[in-house]
């Protein structure tokens, strides 16, 4: 159950059955610190800044899997007739060691492509000069943020994103994580 409300069902990997080294060889999840994102919304409060978010839809299966990992079908949605076989996944699933990963460096590469840096502290904020402005991006896995004195290069800007991401606007947050 979502926090308004809406129910959510997800297809789930096995990911204790991996092995490190032949399904996985690295874990890692973009989540912005705590105190960084109370930092960066005091900050743009005080300077009084646009602010608005996204939530991405299913943003782990965004991530394309680098190794071949098989998994059973699920229990009541076998094929029938075909109960014995196994799904190949391209994509990463909730649950695979290697989703946080591979979800981060697809993010991070559609980022770069829009123009924006990443911190290299802390893996969850992202940046973009425009000309005087500065638009920050806050994503703790697939909630985001954006902020920046000018609102019409933020909407501008999440009008792009939206386009790469399917994604529900938010509007202006009254919550966080």
């Amino acid at each position: 159950m979502k926090s308004d409300g809406r129910k959510k069902a997800c297809l789930v990997a096995k990911g204790f059955s991996q092995v490190k080294g032949l399904d996985f060889d690295q874990v890692f999840s973009p989540v912005v610190r705590f105190e960084t994102v109370c930092l960066m919304l005091a900050l743009a409060t005080l300077e009084n800044w646009y602010i608005t978010g996204l939530d991405l839809w299913s943003a782990y299966l965004y991530g394309k899997l680098d190794e071949e990992i098989y998994m059973e079908q699920p229990e009541g949605f076998a094929v029938p007739g075909q109960e014995c076989k196994v799904l190949h996944l391209w994509h990463a699933l909730y649950g695979l060691k290697q989703a946080g990963l591979t979800w981060w460096c697809t993010l991070n590469e559609s980022l770069k492509e829009l123009g924006f840096e990443h911190l290299k502290s802390e893996a969850g904020i992202f940046y973009k000069k425009k000309g005087t402005n500065i638009i920050i991006g806050i994503i703790y896995v697939d909630d985001t943020l954006f902020c920046s004195p000018n609102k019409a290069v933020v909407d501008a800007i999440k009008v792009q994103f939206m386009c790469k991401w399917e994604c529900r606007d938010l509007g202006e947050p009254n919550e966080f994580l």
